[in-house]
């Protein structure tokens, strides 16, 4: 497996932060060997948080830089999520990146029928992590057949989804965080993708009211290279 040392590291991160392809293209170079390994070996980076490089670049609404890493990527580092259970999807649809979510929407439908048995682990973990996450949410005193009622529609519900409408730790999906900033116009192309999605995903209820701006500042915040 290619490793990359610690100026690699730094210079990835920067160039991913920055929108600097020049920089990631020579760094790829650096690197040497496949390609498609190279890049294989910079997705699988994370910092302290679990932010990835593609986190940065989707976060920043760098276009170029995640067109160059989602042209040599696999389907698993695509839907990698960092310690607060964001996607590089939920960060470029909450900060109003509408292309940026487009072209990551494009190419991990396009992986998930390239590689349709990653996708199904995939989907098998998100499923458990998903059940368990819900599980804790349930209401105190509901009734067994409530509680079976409610579970049953919630494993429906996660059949249907799209692959790439991942919840984070909130219970949010991508579409939901661009709805609590007012992101329409990527709020419109989320839904658009999800009326297309061929098994009809049942699309997340509107968030009732905008985040705060100490949140806001708060999420951005942990895209800061440490």
């Amino acid at each position: 497996m290619t490793k990359l040392t610690e100026e690699q590291r730094d210079d990835v991160l920067y160039a991913a932060r920055a929108g600097d392809l020049e920089a990631l293209n020579e760094t790829i170079k650096e690197i040497g060997g496949d390609k498609a390994e190279a890049v294989g070996a910079i997705l699988e980076m994370t910092n302290d948080q679990g932010n990835t490089p593609l986190h940065f670049a989707a976060a920043n609404g760098h276009a170029d830089v995640v067109q160059a890493l989602l042209s040599e990527a696999k389907l698993k580092p695509l839907l990698s999520q960092n310690a607060a259970g964001n996607t590089p999807l939920h960060w470029a649809a909450f900060n109003g990146h509408v292309d940026v979510a487009a072209a990551l929407v494009d190419r991990i439908e396009a992986l998930e029928t390239a590689e349709p048995e990653q996708a199904k682990e995939l989907r098998a973990v998100e499923d458990q992590r998903e059940k368990a996450r819900h599980e804790k949410t349930q209401t105190e005193g509901e009734s067994e057949a409530e509680v079976k009622a409610e579970r049953e529609r919630h494993e429906e519900q996660q059949r249907e989804r799209a692959i790439w409408d991942i919840r984070n730790e909130a219970g949010r999906g991508p579409m939901s965080e661009a709805q609590m900033v007012d992101r329409e116009d990527v709020v419109q192309m989320l839904l658009g993708r999800l009326a297309q999605h061929d098994k009809g995903s049942v699309a997340e209820p509107p968030a009732e009211a905008a985040a705060p701006v100490d949140e806001v500042e708060s999420k951005t915040a942990q895209l800061d290279i440490q």
